[in-house]
């Protein structure tokens, strides 16, 4: 058994709707090769692997792979974007189509939830309504929500429910600003991208978000962008006793910033064998996820980047990275749901 904690999928009916009448600040058109296109505002259109919404395709290849669940969220552009994040209607809209592919899966696709990031108000509501309708364990959560920081206190009732939930929040990174300093948009995604995460994740340790909520459950996507292999410089900055000592960097906090990795998870799609075994390294199996990026190319679609190092492990590390950290954490949120619900019963 399997479980991939990072995976993407559109909803076909989502896409043909937009097609039919914009929404959401998107719209859509599908050309005469079945492509769809899709346009946010007067930005360039650009085209969506149709594998994102090829459920038979998707289900055929968890099935050789022995892959029993995927978690499914959308592209994490549809999630935020460079001033912008989904508002409440827009994260229903996308759950709801969410929940029909992950119906659509075999018993192997489900859900993880779009939080409304653009209305911290109601974001911690959205998420306890995508539990009690979808029965979500997981949650996307934007490396930032349209260029605001996510470790402001307005969000720290999002981070308290899903504390109190047991849910696994799955940190994606996306884009805070407009591409201006890169020739290709995939250039952002592929260099900024890891920073955005490991920027964010800085920011969330320095600011004490992981020492008011030290029952958060965080996986971070592409094995953490750079912030493991950062941990010696960000220690650096904590330990310091010369002129470059801050105390900012011990104000809000109780260790050092490394040590806060025993309560954070990394993915496996880092891309390269060498970067997942450095993951495992410096972070320990117990911290590591099985993770893709299904479909995208720039990914590791069916896991080939990361099988040489993971087929390299001992069979406990592997059942840990493979199911059991993953199940741990999705079992445990699931009581907490049954539990919740037997009270207010």
């Amino acid at each position: 058994m399997i479980i991939d904690t990072h995976a993407h999928a559109l909803d076909e009916a989502f896409l043909d709707g937009l097609c039919r009448k914009s929404a959401y600040g998107l719209s859509a058109e599908r050309r005469a090769d079945g492509r769809f296109w899709i346009r946010r505002g007067d930005s360039p259109a650009h085209s969506l692997d149709e594998n994102l919404f090829d459920v038979p395709k998707r289900v055929a290849s968890l099935a050789r792979r022995d892959v029993s669940l995927q978690l499914i969220g959308p592209p994490p552009g549809f999630v935020a974007w460079p001033g912008g994040a989904a508002n409440a209607e827009y994260a229903r809209a996308l759950n709801e189509h969410g929940a029909r592919i992950a119906a659509a899966g075999a018993g192997r696709l489900e859900l993880m939830a779009t939080l409304a990031m653009a209305e911290p108000a109601a974001c911690a509501y959205e998420l306890e309504r995508a539990v009690d309708r979808y029965g979500c364990r997981s949650a996307l959560l934007p490396s930032t929500a349209g260029g605001r920081p996510i470790d402001g206190p307005e969000f720290a009732e999002l981070f308290a429910a899903a504390e109190r939930l047991g849910i696994l929040l799955f940190m994606h990174p996306v884009s805070a600003e407009a591409p201006s300093r890169f020739p290709l948009y995939g250039m952002q995604v592929l260099v900024q991208w890891p920073f955005e995460t490991t920027l964010a994740v800085t920011r969330m340790i320095f600011e004490g978000v992981f020492d008011r909520h030290p029952g958060l459950q965080l996986l971070l996507a592409h094995g953490g962008g750079n912030l493991i292999y950062l941990r010696g410089r960000l220690d650096s900055a904590y330990e310091a006793q010369g002129w470059e000592a801050d105390p900012y960097y011990r104000q809000h906090v109780s260790k050092a910033p490394g040590a806060y990795f025993q309560q954070i998870y990394f993915d496996t799609c880092s891309l390269s064998p060498e970067s997942v075994d450095f993951t495992i390294q410096i972070a320990g199996a117990q911290r590591v996820m099985f993770g893709t990026d299904y479909p995208f190319d720039i990914g590791d679609a069916e896991a080939q980047r990361a099988l040489p190092a993971l087929t390299r492990l001992p069979q406990a590390s592997r059942d840990k990275i493979y199911r059991d950290n993953a199940l741990h954490v999705l079992t445990a949120a699931a009581s907490k749901r049954a539990s919740d619900a037997s009270r207010s019963r």
